[in-house]
């Protein structure tokens, strides 16, 4: 998504977060999210331009929250499970894994009980340490999707759920992950029509038959209405 995309689908929860908050990120998070501002927005927030901080704010919401608020997206994540469907077609049963942003498990609890082996890729330092607390059987690495720490052609699945978009860079580096004859699959992408049109194959089941457990009302004031993952695009290499 551009800059501009990013700032006007920001939750509600944006408006939380403030120039302190963007000045607590990672050093490389925050100048990624800069660089992502076109010049003039850049130069309003060095001079402390409130209308610069709150679409900063906004473009930067979700590396805000897996910065500074990775509980709530915990919360989020445990209020938005998987479709049953998507899980039951995903074919990773004694397979090698690999799992790309991984986030605080939401995924890799299906993934650990039925692959061979499994890595999970988290790049946010205070998800990644939930994620490997909760899984301490799992290979957990710190990495970004366009450059991941495995060797060519290690996993037999590479995926993801509800967290890339369409990115050439990010499908290189997942092929080169994934040995020939694999399979690339990814949970809700962002534009999933994007991929359908570079050869994923696109299932879709009904959202109604997932069973969104008891959670605290704020979560949908703080980031929206609950969306659980329900589309699964898979494309062999």
């Amino acid at each position: 998504m551009t800059y501009s995309e990013l700032v006007e689908a920001a939750p509600r929860g944006a408006a939380q977060f403030g120039a302190a908050d963007l000045r607590r990120l990672p050093a490389k998070v925050l100048a990624e999210l800069l660089a992502s501002a076109p010049p003039a927005e850049r130069e309003l927030f060095e001079k402390g331009d409130l209308g610069a901080i709150g679409r900063l704010t906004k473009a930067g919401f979700w590396p805000l929250v897996y910065h500074l608020e990775p509980e709530r997206w915990d919360a989020l994540s445990k209020a938005e499970p998987i479709h049953p469907g998507v899980l039951a077609a995903l074919p990773v049963d004694d397979a090698r894994v690999l799992e790309v942003a991984a986030g605080t498990g939401r995924l890799t609890k299906h993934l650990a009980a039925r692959a061979r082996a499994l890595i999970a890729v988290e790049p946010a330092a205070p998800l990644r340490e939930m994620l490997q607390r909760r899984f301490p059987e799992v290979a957990v690495l710190d990495g970004v999707a366009r450059e991941l720490p495995v060797s060519k052609g290690w996993a037999d699945v590479t995926v993801s759920c509800a967290s890339l978009g369409p990115d050439p860079a990010i499908l290189e580096e997942a092929e080169r992950c994934t040995r020939r004859g694999g399979l690339h699959a990814l949970i809700s992408p962002g534009e999933p029509a994007w991929f359908e049109q570079h050869g994923y194959e696109r299932l879709r089941f009904d959202p109604s038959q997932v069973k969104i457990p008891p959670h605290d009302p704020e979560l949908e004031e703080f980031f929206g209405p609950l969306d659980p993952p329900h589309e699964l695009l898979l494309k062999p290499l």
